[in-house]
């Protein structure tokens, strides 16, 4: 007879924040605290990519025990949030097994260029 490991306490974060960006392929969302990462020809479409991957993401890592896994925070690179770089609004929380998780969108004001370029 299997039995399955012991559940340790987990919380996932209450915010969560994706961070948006430009690229040629269109609107990249980074979800900083999964690093998790999707791509769609609008914000829209890579909003509801990144919404869907952050859920099946948490489900399937809860589902498997992997519960101090889950967090898996980005490079610190992506994730430099101070209020004179970016813009952060609240959006719609997702809901991951009874668990309500809110997203916040961070918004760059500027791209930081390239260390070497010219102004």
């Amino acid at each position: 007879m299997t039995t399955k490991p012991e559940r340790k306490t987990f919380e996932l974060p209450s915010v969560s924040v994706i961070r948006y960006s430009q690229d040629a392929d269109g609107c990249v969302a980074h979800a900083l605290d999964f690093d998790l990462v999707a791509v769609g020809e609008t914000e829209d479409e890579a909003t509801d990519k990144i919404r869907w991957a952050i859920k099946a993401y948490i489900e399937y890592g809860l589902k498997n025990y992997w519960d101090e896994h889950i967090i898996f925070r980005a490079p610190k690179e992506f994730s430099n949030l101070s209020p004179e770089n970016v813009t952060l609004k609240i959006m719609e929380p997702i809901i991951v097994q009874d668990r309500s998780i809110g997203l916040a969108k961070a918004i760059p004001t500027h791209e930081p260029r390239p260390t070497g370029a010219v102004a």
